[in-house]
């Protein structure tokens, strides 16, 4: 039958011996039987009862001090009793070299010599040991083990043998074992006894016994909650320590290196080498960790969204200075922080609208100037004043007007004939047209202006959806397409049966326009555009995702998404430099070897201990 386990106890037992640290390496002993008896008291408390029975080897070290490790740090000194051969044992004190424990010191006339044996019992008391059963309400539970020693310290079996006294109305067919199957049940005059055999077993690893029982006799038990059984569970799954650690490692470097842009590896290195050693000693911090890295990966990738979105520099407005009106759609695009590809589509959507430019290939979108704005070679590489000239002459014999943001996008238009639009670094551009965005709402109030558009967006959107009959829909439609296309849901509106075509495509279907190839284009999504080829939404989707490339952040002087909070850089060549002075100062020779006590050797390296 198992159950969840509820405390673990598990005793280490250090050997001291005071030698010298090298004479420490000649550490050989047996073990031959080991037996703990843990009776349970109404308090939740256990009392422990210890023998263990020595060997020691003939080239072997005398045996004079003992650590005994307990299940946590609650111990008292004063309760705890120890003798050997039948001769009290009054030097205890709190263990040096055991986290949690005290140690035995036998002395030079009872320590056990090379080549001799001995039996060394122990007895104490350990409060908040029994808990409350997870599976019977009114059961407790209890979970101890005993020690284990170094396998290279140890020699031959040992007959291991442990005893849980149960409380004195608790009937033996009562008792339910944890995973492991009773030895032995057994009524008493103080209550059942259960017990577990190890006849042959080697001690150099855990043996863990548990037992569930009625808890009518209890004064009371420790309740934990799902957390701390999660706790021990997870100290005791190493490949799920092990699973959750690796992933805890991958989020961090997710974390550390989109925050810094990509910098600071010795900065994370040292964060890693940190991490794995609380993680080891502490795994209910590791646990804890797991939530608290993945919230900052979700508020680490929402921060820097936002940084990429805010694009627009400080305008000097004025709260209740009333409405901006008659801003272009690109230009209310930029007030309100669309995306960079989304208001650059709209200036050249825009230009197209108007004939300034031509579309000459679907996909790629790739577009030339119309001959009545194309420069000579004199007036392209005059003076932007010159070029503004030009073009708004040209506009005015069109009847329609170029804006003066327009000027250096048909600038670089031409300057690079049949190159796809989204090969073109419009970033210059792109920036004009934010600062004048800005400059245009000096006195004015931004959140009210920005509200006013949003409804212009809205309004545009609800008039071409409701129109049923479909020449008037495209005449709306053809009216307001910027506006429509920097809603949120424009797709609808556009495929509403016969497949829309914006006015420089003239009317019928799609399939009309420049053949499309069937592969999705490299800077978009994962539809194809053969997949959207019927669809105008679809296209402009692509087109638009597209439009991405063609701006980049470092040309408008704004955060690359990618680019982090803090720059590390520093740290890495800080520490660069460090070791290259070290190796560099680093000479030969040099001695090593173990820096501890002999009997400090000898506990922390015995096993399995706390």
């Amino acid at each position: 039958m198992q159950k969840v386990f509820q405390s673990i106890a598990i005793f280490c037992v250090g050997i001291q011996f005071s030698t010298s640290p090298a004479a420490a390496q000649d550490y050989l002993f047996g073990v031959p039987r080991m037996q703990m008896l843990v009776t349970v008291n109404p308090d939740a408390s256990v009392k422990i009862e210890y023998e263990i029975s020595f060997r020691n080897n003939p080239r072997g070290h005398p045996i004079d001090v003992v650590d005994i490790g307990t299940p946590h740090s609650g111990y008292d000194l004063s309760n705890v009793r120890a003798s050997i051969g039948g001769h009290t044992l009054k030097d205890i004190r709190v263990s040096k070299y055991v986290t949690q424990g005290f140690e035995v010191h036998l002395g030079r006339r009872y320590a056990i010599k090379p080549g001799g044996a001995g039996t060394l019992h122990v007895e104490f008391t350990m409060p908040d040991m029994v808990y409350q059963d997870t599976t019977r309400s009114d059961y407790a539970s209890l979970r101890i083990g005993p020690t284990w020693f170094g396998e290279k310290y140890v020699r031959g079996p040992t007959h291991l043998q442990v005893a849980i006294q149960l409380p004195e109305s608790v009937k033996p067919d009562e008792a339910l074992y944890q995973k492991r199957e009773f030895s032995s049940k057994a009524a008493t005059d103080q209550g059942a006894r259960v017990g577990w055999n190890f006849p042959g077993v080697r001690l150099t690893g855990k043996n863990l016994v548990a037992v569930s029982f009625p808890k009518r006799d209890l004064q009371r038990v420790i309740r934990q909650t799902a957390i701390d059984l999660l706790v021990i569970w997870f100290e005791e799954s190493p490949r799920a320590r092990v699973v959750l650690g690796l992933v805890f490692l991958a989020l961090l470097a997710v974390v550390f290196f989109r925050f810094s842009g990509g910098t600071g590896f010795s900065v994370f290195f040292i964060l890693v080498a940190v991490s794995g050693f609380v993680f080891y000693h502490r795994p209910g911090i590791h646990l804890m960790a797991m939530p608290i890295i993945v919230v900052l990966l979700g508020l680490n990738e929402w921060l820097l969204a936002r940084r990429k979105a805010r694009y627009m520099p400080p305008i000097a407005e004025v709260e209740g200075g009333g409405i901006k009106r008659g801003l272009t759609a690109p230009e209310a695009a930029v007030l309100l922080e669309l995306p960079i590809a989304k208001v650059l589509s709209l200036v050249i959507f825009g230009m197209l609208k108007k004939g300034v430019l031509r579309q000459t290939l679907v996909e790629p979108l790739t577009v030339e100037v119309d001959e009545a704005f194309r420069l000579d070679d004199k007036t392209l590489s005059d003076s932007e004043r010159q070029r503004g000239k030009a073009y708004g002459a040209a506009a005015l014999k069109r009847g329609i007007v170029v804006h003066h943001y327009e000027h250096s996008f048909l600038f670089l238009l031409q300057s690079n004939p049949g190159k796809p639009v989204r090969e073109i670094q419009f970033g210059i551009p792109v920036k004009m047209l934010i600062q004048s965005s800005a400059n245009r709402m000096k006195g004015f109030d931004l959140s009210d202006t920005q509200d006013y558009y949003r409804a212009i967006i809205r309004r545009a959107t609800e008039q071409a959806a409701a129109i049923g009959d479909i020449p008037q829909r495209e005449k709306t439609i053809d009216r307001n397409f910027e506006w429509i296309l920097m809603g949120e849901n424009y797709g609808p509106v556009f495929d509403y049966g016969p497949t829309y075509r914006p006015i420089w495509w003239g009317r019928g279907p799609m399939s009309s326009a420049p053949a499309a190839p069937s592969a999705a284009p490299s800077g978009g999504g994962g539809t194809s555009f053969g997949d959207v080829a019927s669809s105008f939404s679809g296209w402009a989707e692509n087109t638009m995702g597209n439009m991405a490339d063609a701006v980049s952040p470092g040309s408008l002087s704004l955060p690359d998404s990618t680019g982090g909070f803090l720059d590390l850089s520093g740290a890495d060549h800080v520490t660069g430099e460090f070791f290259k002075a070290l190796g560099s100062s680093s000479g030969g020779g040099g001695g090593g070897g173990c820096a501890c006590a002999g009997c400090a050797c000898a506990c922390a390296c015995a096993g399995g201990g706390r």
